[in-house]
Parts: structure tokens; C-alpha cells; sequence
């Protein structure tokens, strides 16, 4: 994407901190290029779903922070490797005990409106995505910061008592309550990026609710939304501090939730990049030169909805059979032709790294035992329905109607888990905001979630099913779980070895609890416009940069 980039269950190149990156310059290969890209140097790409927000205290969903990754910047930014580099703040430094920050602000800058960026506009900023009253679904990922869960949960009043400081107009001071390995990273999120808060108080919560209600401090402005129009742009910033170093006129955006239009308007030339969507598509172009895959760190998974509001879901063999009437290696196959991955646990192969330099995926795997067993499932089932004081059990699957690979996945679980004795399936198919919104009033059964990484550690997943997370959509609770995510977030921080240890058992606790069901790790396949040269991605965090991008004549 995570709503930490709760991400679309569609295709579309990733979102998501700071994992593999790659410069994408690929050959036209089928492409046939068209006048609207040879003969001018604005790039044009698409979303598959509509655009939600530019309010950077709301946005949840990888699209807005695409977006907002472009049109504003952070304290810190990214090198092409994805390691931190200097953004708004020319220079930064930290305390011995890793506890306090220091970060120095280019001076002059300016938002895109003309108004003085300083220091006091990260202070509002964090300070308003952790008020409990902004309702914020990003504020837990401020958890280490001092005060920050404090205030969050109302337990703290004081929102002046968050460690940030503005010691004057360009120095900043953050204060950790324990070490955090990922805060440099955080700092390129756009989560933590600054506010302008005499643009925003008259606006309330119109904020970000089209291009002309917000302002930007980043390499480009968003111009032409209203809140839910289909084409808008990025243009370049005249007032950001490093504006010459913007190679191209602009980005052109349109909203295509059709991946067969949006492959034709690739093939016409009318856009840069076209992820492949369909499994037909993929077979088709799957030799092309300009077929390219790559690591989206996103996870897909269904949400079980344990408030109580569902019978049979707050009892465990039935959740336990459910994820063993799962053939999560059909449906991979099914969704991607065999491009995608059977997950064996929520966080997905090739984000992270265990103390001992292999893939944290791989290791948690041998910890779990994520597989299809249906005569087991059947006999979990039974038992757990009897314990349940049920005969009969009706399920609906909720996912998206805009993604291409939803309706595939919820044939082939209605068709395997009504093998279940007494369960009848039904699926429900909403667009993708619809989605989202009744992921977070608990408003459905089970849900066939996706999550794409902040940043490059398994705590970026874990941490979304914590008790009470702002994430943690089903209402699963276990208090094992939530001391090991504490322990590997505070006192074993700093230990490689030790937090790796409570990340490895924090997914065996998902596993035999079966708090959720990981059903499959995502890769994407594009075809790219030869011609466009210096696109980032990053497989985590914001997924596109395209400042450095250009359109090259040869």
C-alpha cells in the first residue's frame, strides 16, 4: 500500500517504506507510442481506483500517498536505494541513546501558496494527527514518540506534551519514549510531514477534500480535483527549495478502473506505464522486454470480524477451519498467473531481514503452518460449531468490486469453504472506499483486506493487530500478542536478535490463534514507455517519486 496504504486488492504498482527500489526505464516492447508522449515531457500515469483525500492526517490508501509523496516532502527524503537523505531539513542528528533528534530546516522555504514553511508547521502537524479528535487512522504509527500513544488515547490532554519542539523557526527536537530502528524512514512518510496551519483552521474538515484545499511544499502541485473528478495533474512547484532539479513539465493523472481500457491507452500511447492486471494479460506480454515484475511488500488477507456482531467468528476452530479451507496456492495461481505467492504468514517475503541477514518471511514460516486442509477443517468446523451452539452458520466475504483479482479470489474460497457442514457463503462486492469505510466501522463479516509496508520491518504488518489498533479491524485481542509487538517496539528495539525472536512469535501467535487469514503476497507485473527514463519505486512507503523522471527522444 499500511490504514497503513490499506491498499486496493487491484493491480497497480505498489505502495509502500522503504524495501527494494528500482529506476524504471523500460522498452516499449507491444507499445505502440502515440503523439501525447514523444512530443512533450509531462509523464502519464493512472490510478485504478478514485482518488480519496490530500488531507495528509486522513489518507490511508497507497493512491493518496502516491500523490502526496510528490507534492509534499518530508524532513527526510530517499536516495535511489531507499536509504534516508536530506528533504526540508539540510542536516539532522541524534543523541547517543538514540532518544532525541535534532533536524535543521533549509531556510526560506516556502509552501506553494507563498505562505513561510517553518519548524511550528511539523509541530501542528504531528500534534493533529495524534488528537484523538482528528480520528486519525495513522496516529498509531506515532506510538514511540514521546506522549504520542498518550495523547492519542485521551489519556493526555495536553497536546504541547508530544516530543516535538520547534526551537525556533528552522531547528526541530523529537523525543523518543525508547529507540525506534524505523524513524529515519518514518520521517519520508508522508504521515509526518509538515501542515500549514493558517492555510488549514478556516477549512475544518474540507481539508484535502480537493487539489485547491491544501497546499504543498514538494516538487509539485496537485491541481484540477474536485473531490471526485477522474483526471488531475501534477505540476511543478515554483516555490519548492529544490525546484530546478524537477525534470519534467508535470505528471498527467486519470483514474481507470478498467484494466483492459487502461492497457489500450497504453498501447496507444497515452500512458507511460500500465500494470498488468489479469492473468490473461500477463500470459500475454509475460515475454515482452518491457514486461517487468516487481516486489509490492502488500499483503492480501481476510479480516475476520470478532466484535461479537458474527456468530461462530469469536470461536477459534471455527476461524481455524476457515483458514484451512483456504487453498491460498489456487487462488494465487488463479488471480496472477502464478505471479503472486501463497502467503505463509501476514508479512510478505522480501521486506525484511532477520538478525542473521535471511528473510524474516521465510523464517516465521517454519513457526507456522499456513496450508489447505479441508478433512481437518471439516472436523475444526463441526467442533467448533458444537461449542458455538450452532447448526448452521452464514458468512458474507466482502472485498472490492473496482480490484480485477476479488471476484476470483471469493469464487474460489465460497467454493471451498461450503465444504464446511452447515456454512453457507455469500460474497458482497463494494467499491474500493466502500470498503474501507466498512472495514472501519466493523461493518461486515469477512473482509478480504490488503496491506502494503511503511517501512521495511515486520512491525509495519504486526503492529496492525495489536488490541484496539487503529487497524486492527476485526477486534482480535490477545494480550501475548501485544506484549510481544511492545517488546520488539521498546526494550528489545535495539537487539536485531531479540526483536526478531518476538516478530517470529508474534506470527505464531496469528497463526494458531487464527486471528486473520493471509491469503496471498503480491507482485506486479508492468509494461513501461522506453522512453521515460528515472521513475523511483520504492516497494514500501510512497511507492512512485517522478521528479527525477524525464521523456528521453531516443
Amino acid at each position: 500500500m499500511a490504514r497503513k496504504k490499506k491498499m486496493s486488492t487491484g493491480k497497480k504498482v505498489g505502495i509502500t517504506a522503504l524495501a527494494a527500489v528500482i529506476v524504471i526505464g523500460g522498452v516499449a516492447g507491444y507499445a505502440t507510442l502515440g503523439k501525447k508522449s514523444t512530443t512533450s515531457n509531462v509523464l502519464n500515469e493512472y490510478l485504478p481506483v478514485d482518488m480519496t483525500t490530500q488531507d495528509l492526517s486522513q489518507m490511508t490508501d497507497s493512491y493518496a500517498f502516491e500523490v502526496a509523496a510528490n507534492v509534499q516532502q518530508g524532513l527526510l527524503s530517499r536516495t535511489s536505494s531507499g536509504a534516508p537523505k536530506a528533504g526540508l531539513a539540510k542536516s539532522w542528528s541524534h543523541s547517543k541513546d538514540g532518544l532525541t533528534w535534532t533536524f535543521h530546516l533549509r531556510k526560506g522555504l516556502k509552501w506553494s501558496n507563498g505562505d513561510p514553511l517553518t519548524a511550528s508547521d511539523f509541530v501542528y502537524a504531528w500534534q493533529r494527527t495524534v488528537n484523538p479528535k482528528t480520528a486519525s487512522q495513522y496516529a498509531y504509527i506515532y506510538s514511540g514518540i514521546k506522549n504520542a500513544d498518550a495523547i492519542n488515547s485521551g489519556k493526555d490532554k495536553d497536546l504541547s506534551s508530544l516530543g516535538i519542539k520547534a526551537k525556533n523557526k528552522t531547528t526541530l527536537v523529537v523525543t523518543l519514549e525508547h529507540p525506534m530502528p524505523q524513524f529515519q524512514n518514518l520521517m519520508a512518510f508522508p504521515v509526518f510531514f509538515a501542515q500549514d496551519k493558517k492555510f488549514e483552521s478556516s477549512l475544518g474538515s474540507k481539508v484535502g477534500t480537493s487539489s485547491s484545499k491544501q497546499v504543498y511544499d514538494g516538487p509539485y502541485k496537485f491541481v484540477g480535483w474536485n473531490g471526485s473528478n477522474k483526471k488531475f495533474k501534477l505540476v511543478p512547484n515554483k516555490n519548492y527549495w529544490n525546484a530546478k532539479a524537477v525534470k519534467n513539465k508535470g505528471v498527467d493523472f486519470q483514474v481507470i478502473t478498467d484494466p483492459t481500457a487502461a492497457l489500450a491507452l497504453y498501447n496507444k500511447g497515452e500512458l507511460d506505464q500500465v500494470t498488468l492486471s489479469t492473468p490473461q494479460q500477463i500470459k500475454k506480454y509475460k515475454n515482452s522486454k518491457n514486461f517487468k515484475i516487481y516486489n509490492q511488500s502488500q499483503t492480501d488477507y481476510l479480516e475476520y470480524n470478532q466484535t461479537g456482531k458474527v456468530k461462530g467468528l469469536t470461536n477459534t476452530k471455527i476461524r481455524q477451519a476457515l483458514n484451512l479451507a483456504t487453498d491460498r496456492k489456487s487462488i494465487s495461481q488463479s488471480v496472477s498467473e502464478g505471479l503472486d505467492s501463497a502467503a505463509t504468514g501476514i508479512t510478505p517475503a522480501g521486506l525484511a531481514l532477520t538478525s542473521t541477514g535471511g528473510d524474516f518471511a521465510k523464517a516465521a514460516a517454519k513457526a507456522t503452518a499456513y496450508a489447505y486442509n479441508i478433512k481437518k477443517a471439516k472436523k475444526l468446523f463441526a467442533e467448533g460449531m458444537k461449542e458455538a451452539g450452532l447448526k448452521k452458520l452464514t458468512l458474507t466475504i466482502e472485498g472490492s468490486s473496482d480490484s480485477t483479482v476479488t471476484k476470483s479470489t471469493l469464487d474460489t474460497l465460497q467454493q471451498s469453504w461450503s465444504e464446511l457442514p452447515g456454512l453457507t457463503v455469500k460474497e458482497k462486492l463494494v467499491p474500493f472506499k466502500q470498503r474501507l469505510l466498512d472495514q472501519e466501522n466493523h461493518n461486515f463479516d469477512v473482509v478480504l483486506a490488503a496491506w502494503g509496508a511503511d517501512y521495511a520491518e515486520p512491525l509495519t504488518f504486526l503492529n496492525m493487530f495489536v488490541t484496539d489498533g487503529a487497524n486492527n479491524d476485526g477486534k482480535w485481542s490477545n494480550k501475548q500478542y501485544d506484549t510481544l509487538i511492545n517488546n520488539a517496539s521498546d526494550k528489545d528495539a535495539l537487539s536485531d536478535t531479540k526483536r526478531t525472536a518476538d516478530e517470529i512469535k508474534a506470527e505464531k501467535t496469528l497463526y494458531d490463534d487464527s486471528a486473520v487469514n493471509p491469503v496471498f503476497w503480491v507482485n506486479a507485473a508492468t509494461l513501461s514507455n522506453s522512453k521515460v527514463k528515472g521513475v523511483q519505486y520504492f516497494s514500501s512507503g510512497a511507492p512512485y517519486y517522478f521528479w527525477n523522471a524525464y521523456r528521453s527522444k531516443k
